[in-house]
């Protein structure tokens, strides 16, 4: 018949078992926190469920026949149930700790709990049995080799991860890279360090193996991150239109830090071609992939607008275009679109045919990708767009919208005729083609026909007042005034007077 002792020890424990489980239940539903107190009380709810299993076995081993199971059972539930509450105890302190804000190294914890669960195991067994474990493994050399080999590996983490705490190369949260691993560290342990990769994945990585790497740390001294990427160019142009080239688009873009400056070094040749360096800050490490994604996406599209190769070994034979017979083709390609969109401007249309059909034969077409501008408010320029295709916002101030041009929409005018500093803002939402007519080629339509100025001067002074008039604004003068004042700034800026009547 089970004694009552017994019975009262069982219900204890699954009382135990039950309340552990329904607070690990409800703590899993607590967020974040809540997960990690309740994945802490994980090994004590084993525990207790062992003590719990010993504590049936004792109900069941009665009689002098049994005593030495019972003892046996006996034993295995005082030592599972003081290793239950040791955890029990643990989780609550180091719960308390974190919330407090300090945080205790998970190695030095480890090593804590396991000192003293030892501690505790070996005077369990010396109460219950009389046995003495340190003479017993103090007295057997055969069994000291034995622990020694089996727990070699296990020695030499532990004994690593020690050194990494001591040394302190990176702490929880920090972005390291050592070997072929690079990630996150979310935790060191006795053993091993958990590391998050960058494609989502958990790598346990054994202490051993760290200590004989070498460790870059990506979060100090500071968070940003030095990215150099290499390019080959062609080894036709000048380096210096190369290098502008490269650093204006990696300047553009918003994930590349301003201070310190990106940077582009020629750094040799190869028979592919001019091999630059191009090395720049990004905010964080965490955004490589997307900072990079954001460069060479940049740099694509900048290269395209320039007319400057990137070659690559190729594995069929072809002839090869210079970049000047490039750029003659595209706009031999485009000259039939540039002249239907010119056709359709008004102070274009106020031109004579050869001098649309030269603007169109000068038009260069250009790419650009979301998200880069075009032209930036308060910029000098002397180029002038219109629309082909995509769609594009203008902005003032910084990002508020005011406008959003397609195509047949046209931008720039006022820059490449008088001179004014952009009005604007125009950044591209998608992938967008523009024609570009540059100050040069209405220099040359001024120089075979003085007289047009004045016409397109008319042009775009109605077109002012009508745009006044249409926002309920006040004009900055009369008709003559304003077309006067145009008038003057396009003679200055091509410095030309017309032809007298």
């Amino acid at each position: 018949m089970p004694s009552q002792s017994d019975v009262l020890r069982f219900l204890g424990a699954a009382a135990l078992w039950l309340a552990l489980d329904f607070v690990r239940r409800v703590l899993g539903r607590r967020g974040a926190k809540g997960r990690t107190f309740a994945f802490e009380l994980r090994a004590a709810h084993i525990l207790v469920g062992f003590d719990l299993a010993a504590c049936v076995a004792m109900l069941l081993l009665q009689g002098p026949e049994s005593a030495s199971l019972h003892r046996a059972a006996a034993t295995a539930r005082l030592l599972c149930g003081a290793l239950a509450g040791l955890r029990i105890l643990e989780a609550f302190v180091f719960a308390g700790l974190r919330l407090r804000g300090r945080l205790v190294p998970r190695i030095l914890r480890s090593l804590g709990v396991w000192t003293i669960s030892v501690g505790m195991a070996a005077a369990v067994l010396r109460h219950e049995y009389r046995l003495d474990l340190s003479s017993l493994i103090a007295t057997s050399a055969l069994l000291s080799v034995v622990l020694g080999f089996a727990l070699q590996e296990t020695l030499g983490n532990l004994f690593s991860g020690l050194t990494l705490h001591a040394e302190q190369p990176f702490e929880q949260g920090e972005f390291v890279s050592f070997g072929k691993w690079s990630g996150k560290v979310v935790d060191v342990g006795w053993r091993s360090t958990r590391i998050l990769t960058g494609d989502d994945d958990e790598l346990l990585v054994p202490n051993s193996l760290i200590s004989r790497e070498v460790v870059h740390n990506h979060s100090r001294p500071n968070l940003h991150d030095s990215v150099e990427i290499a390019l080959v160019l062609d080894m036709d142009v000048a380096p210096a239109r190369c290098k502008a080239v490269l650093r204006e688009a990696v300047s553009s873009c918003s994930l590349v830090l301003k201070d310190p400056a990106p940077r582009v070094l020629l750094s040799g040749f190869d028979p592919n071609g001019a091999l630059y360096k191009v090395r720049f800050f990004g905010e964080s490490y965490p955004k490589q992939r997307a900072t990079l994604d954001e460069v060479y996406e940049a740099i694509w599209y900048a290269l395209r607008r320039a007319g400057i190769d990137m070659p690559y070994p190729q594995q069929t034979v072809s002839f090869r275009e210079s970049a000047s017979e490039a750029e003659a083709r595209r706009r031999r390609e485009n000259f039939a679109e540039a002249d239907d969109l010119l056709s359709r401007i008004d102070f274009i249309a106020a031109l004579r045919a050869d001098d649309r059909k030269m603007l169109a034969e000068r038009a260069r077409y250009l790419e650009y990708g979301p998200g880069q501008s075009v032209v930036r408010q308060g910029e000098t320029g002397d180029t002038f767009y219109l629309v082909a295709r995509g769609e594009l916002s203008v902005r003032i101030e910084g990002d508020k919208e005011v406008a959003r041009l397609e195509r047949g929409a046209f931008f720039g005018e006022m820059s490449v005729l008088t001179g004014e500093p952009r009005s604007a803002t125009v950044v591209a939402v998608s992938e967008a083609g523009l024609l570009e007519v540059d100050r040069d080629a209405f220099s040359r339509v001024f120089v075979s026909n003085p007289d047009v100025g004045k016409e397109l001067a008319t042009v775009i002074a109605r077109r002012r007042i009508g745009l006044a008039d249409a926002r309920a604004v006040e004009p900055a003068g009369s008709l003559a005034a304003v077309e006067g004042n145009l008038f003057d700034r396009i003679c200055a800026m091509f410095a030309f007077r017309p032809r007298a009547a």
